[in-house]
């Protein structure tokens, strides 16, 4: 085991998003202290303090702080609330434990963890998990560059604890799994992994590709489940910078990882699908965005792939009737209208549009139109206004507002007073009619 001294206050400063948390993690260590219990960090924190205070790369502040107590969790934090204003979120089945804390006014998040023994009793199924030593707990971690832990209470205070050659890992800028059944027992550790390669521009070991090996021989990765490996893709998207996603698509395509998952991708959609990411930043929520991203992934040749990504029976029937009728379009499309595209798009749901987009690169330029300029368009003029200026409550109204909508998206009509024209002419007409 090897143990070295470091400088805990440093430590502190470095990795903390927010000074006040300097003194709730000292009344914590005062806890710890007080019942004899182990106290300490353990994870990406250690992993990005040693990267940025000893080999200088530009990690950015933590925003996830994991401290793990080798100890009876519950009965810790009960204590530790009696000295800080805080309460438990939430409890999972794995012994962690989300915790508010409420700081001068100021509220933050921190993940609480007991030093746990993880089991797999099948493959790629969830572990079943037993409070245990921080030794096992070291142990069960992914990537020996995580399997780094630095003390905050005796009998390790101030010293950070490598079991695993992590530290030399780091250095030479390698992803080592702790053994070869690693993505055997969880196959979602590879995506991880790959994460962590092109985040730090590392290389991965051959440890890697030998448990990566093993793991498709055990066809670890078609047992994994749909939720769990949708979830992993869109890790890819929430939790990576946006210049990193064509990277992590094609290690992941490269390493075959797609196919042994049993998912049919299609690498020249990549571009399409990140250009259209970029360019509708802003114009969609962050689950039409996760949802058109997996959508558009998937070869549109091989839609029944999303019954893989754990999409249901109507959402993938869907799409396909959607993709059917732009296809069948497709051939006229140059003679359709302008509005009449767009009420082809305002028929289509959003994350179906999207992934059209990406699918006939024909419609693509207008699609984006669409979500930036043509949806956006409206009547300056209200339902009242209209009534107010002689129209018939009812379809009418509805009929009017699509014109004036109609004629705007044209360029025929700019502002309101051209609109109320557009009105007059109309009920002159149909006086006259």
């Amino acid at each position: 085991m090897k143990k070295i001294k470091i400088e805990l206050e440093d430590f502190l400063k470095t990795i903390l998003p927010d000074q006040k948390l300097f003194k709730f993690l000292s009344l914590a260590q005062d806890v710890s202290k007080k019942r004899g219990e182990f106290l300490y960090f353990a994870g990406g924190v250690v992993r990005d303090y040693l990267l940025k205070k000893l080999y200088k790369k530009k990690i950015p502040k933590t925003k996830d702080l994991d401290l793990v107590l080798q100890g009876e969790l519950r009965s810790f934090l009960k204590e530790l609330f009696e000295k800080v204003k805080g309460e438990i979120l939430f409890e999972s089945q794995f012994l962690t434990y989300k915790v508010k804390v409420n700081l001068n006014g100021k509220e933050f998040l921190i993940d609480f963890i007991t030093a746990r023994k993880e089991v797999y009793e099948d493959i790629a199924k969830l572990p079943k998990v037993f409070t245990s030593h921080f030794k096992d707990d070291i142990l069960r971690r992914d990537f020996t560059i995580n399997a780094l832990i630095i003390g905050l209470s005796p009998p390790y205070e101030g010293i950070l604890i490598d079991l695993v050659k992590g530290e030399e890992d780091l250095k030479k800028g390698l992803i080592r799994p702790l053994n070869l059944n690693s993505f055997v027992d969880d196959p979602t550790r590879i995506f991880r992994g790959i994460r962590y390669k092109v985040r730090f521009g590392f290389n991965f070991s051959e440890d890697f590709f030998l448990a990566l090996k093993r793991c498709f021989e055990k066809s670890a990765l078609k047992k994994l489940s749909g939720t769990r490996l949708a979830n992993e893709l869109k890790l890819y998207l929430t939790k990576e910078p946006e210049k990193n996603l064509k990277d992590l698509l094609m290690t992941t395509y490269e390493l075959n990882i797609f196919e042994e998952a049993e998912l049919k991708i299609d690498k020249k959609n990549f571009n399409s699908l990140i250009r259209l990411l970029k360019e509708l930043k802003g114009e969609i929520t962050e689950k039409e965005k996760e949802k058109f991203f997996l959508f558009g992934l998937v070869n549109p040749h091989f839609l029944e792939s999303l019954y893989r990504l754990g999409f249901l029976d109507p959402e993938v029937k869907e799409l396909i009737r959607y993709k059917g009728f732009i296809k069948e379009t497709l051939p006229n499309w140059e003679k359709i209208s302008l509005w009449e595209k767009i009420k082809i798009f305002e028929k289509i749901p959003l994350t179906y549009l999207l992934t059209l987009g990406v699918y006939f690169p024909k419609i693509k330029k207008e699609v984006v139109k669409f979500f930036k300029e043509y949806r956006k368009i409206k009547p300056e003029l209200t339902g009242e206004e209209l009534i107010k200026l002689g129209v018939k409550e009812g379809k009418e109204i509805g009929a009017l507002l699509d014109l004036i909508r109609k004629e705007k998206v044209e360029g025929k009509v700019k502002s309101k007073e051209e609109e109320k024209n557009l009105v007059n002419q109309f009920l002159l007409k149909k006086s006259k009619n």
